[in-house]
């Protein structure tokens, strides 16, 4: 639910240095809206499904948030004095359609590691939202609305591990400009300054960015220690869409607001690794993104 933090820390597999995952990465799927693009969203889930047909045990799926597009965090609050059966007749409908969801999506079950929290949920009686629902059905994590997510990948042939840290926010506000798309992910470094990748959805933007800082390295020379800078490579992502905005004749807060037309689509990133031999034999994580 919204204002929730989470820490998830996963294990995976590697059969060796040339191995490497898939993660694919979609929100703001707005999936029972007039203005949901249904034609693109069954692409990318006939893309992921050979995926998952062609590597099994290396595909992955994350979801950033609003994958239906009932009732906003706004509207709900205006729902708060609506007649208890009416309410009953919601959660149905909602259920319904997370039934739905899950079975468009059932080829992820077992190979999605969380869903994130959006502003487009329902709200039960019982206190969860739809969200878990669908986390439920697929077998993954509920993450919250931020979550702080380590992915350990252990070398089987090494007996080594290297570890990848993700922050994920569904996000908030949004503004006309391309600068405020990549800074308000910027803003997630404030909190969490040496993650490798962060991702928010909400705004329906489309991209990664590269960025590099510094970070001290310490290795062990004789009985000494010796520090040195080394050059760090980050991620700064935003999630995707599948809404569509400017449709002749349509309406949407796109139009009223005067915002950008998001690429529609989702993101990919390939976590692969390298060994680096400038001092000793380590491994080098290679994140690459495809959108």
């Amino acid at each position: 639910m919204l204002n929730t933090f989470n820490t998830i820390t996963k294990v995976l597999p590697m059969n060796g240095i040339e191995d490497y995952y898939s993660i694919n990465i979609f929100g703001d799927v707005h999936r029972f809206a007039r203005s949901c693009d249904v034609d693109r969203w069954k692409y990318f889930l006939s893309k992921g499904r050979a995926k998952v047909e062609e590597r099994p045990d290396r595909t992955l799926f994350l979801g950033l948030g609003d994958y239906d597009d009932f009732a906003s965090t706004r509207e709900k609050t205006r729902m708060a004095d609506l007649h208890e059966t009416t309410i009953d007749s919601l959660d149905e409908m909602n259920e319904k359609r997370m039934r739905a969801m899950a079975s468009e999506m059932k080829f992820m079950m077992g190979r999605t590691l969380g869903l994130i929290e959006g502003n487009h949920h329902w709200l039960y009686q019982d206190g969860t939202t739809s969200t878990m629902s669908l986390a439920k059905r697929l077998q993954a994590e509920y993450l919250g609305w931020l979550c702080h997510y380590t992915l350990i990948f252990k070398f089987e042939d090494r007996n080594s591990t290297s570890a990848v840290h993700l922050v994920l926010c569904h996000g908030k506000a949004g503004g006309k400009t391309f600068g405020i798309t990549l800074n308000q992910v910027g803003d997630l470094k404030q909190i969490f300054p040496a993650a490798d990748i962060y991702i928010m959805g909400h705004d329906h933007q489309r991209g990664a960015w590269p960025v590099s800082v510094l970070v001290p390295s310490q290795k062990k020379v004789g009985g000494s220690s010796i520090y040195s800078l080394k050059q760090k490579r980050q991620l700064l992502c935003r999630s995707g869409s599948f809404k569509k905005a400017y449709e002749p004749n349509g309406k949407g807060y796109e139009v009223s607001r005067l915002l950008r037309p998001a690429d529609l689509g989702a993101l990919e990133l390939l976590v692969k690794f390298h060994r680096d031999y400038k001092e000793g034999d380590r491994i080098v994580t290679d994140l690459h993104a495809i959108i």
